[in-house]
């Protein structure tokens, strides 16, 4: 017969290492996330520029209602 005091700590163990791992991939998930919202500010300051920057082209060359 098989120590059922023994299986059931082991069993606890385990779940405990589960629910570590998951809160290591929330974490992960985490940090991608505010990766991903500083690309995406990047990218509209970088969009921002692009437009000031054909707006003051077209002003140059009198082009367009800016």
């Amino acid at each position: 017969m098989t120590d059922w005091f023994k299986t059931s700590i082991d069993l606890q163990k385990q779940m405990l290492d589960a629910q570590k791992r998951m809160l290591d991939a929330g974490g992960q998930s985490g940090k991608a996330g505010d990766a991903m919202v500083e690309a995406q500010e990047a990218a509209r300051k970088a969009a921002e520029a692009n437009l000031a920057a054909w707006q003051a082209w077209t002003r140059l060359w009198g082009v367009g209602p800016w």
